[in-house]
């Protein structure tokens, strides 16, 4: 650091300038007026006022000694297999769940291949 050229800064400010602008070697102060202040004041008051509005307006319910949000709740997504009615947590189920309401393995078992007798209301007995 010692060997360390006194102009460096200078220089590399002004190759900076050169390529980008003189503005980005500003002191962004400079720049800054009251005005400028006073409607970045507004900005960050009606921010606030938003995101106090946001949590409030969240209806809150508790549900097994939490509070949940109400959104949270009203989505209505059935995750239960119409053949084997086993609950599916695996997220490869989602597009065979909506197209035909079924998990993945019963599709593989009972509709693949089948899909037309399928959509026309066709379904395995409870036995098999």
């Amino acid at each position: 650091m010692k060997n360390k050229d006194p102009e460096y800064i200078p220089k590399l400010e002004k190759a900076i300038a050169q390529k980008y602008g003189a503005e980005t070697i500003d002191n962004p102060r400079k720049f800054w007026t009251e005005k400028k202040e006073e409607e970045y004041v507004q900005q960050s008051k009606l921010l606030a006022q938003k995101i106090r509005k946001n949590e409030t307006q969240g209806e809150k319910i508790e549900l097994d000694g939490f509070l949940i949000n109400k959104k949270l709740l009203s989505k209505d997504t059935n995750r239960i297999c119409s053949v084997c009615e086993n609950y599916s947590f695996d997220m490869r189920d989602g597009l065979y769940m909506n197209k035909f309401s079924t998990c993945r393995m019963c599709y593989v078992q009972w509709i693949e291949g089948r899909e037309k007798r399928w959509k026309n209301g066709w379904r395995p007995h409870k036995e098999e």
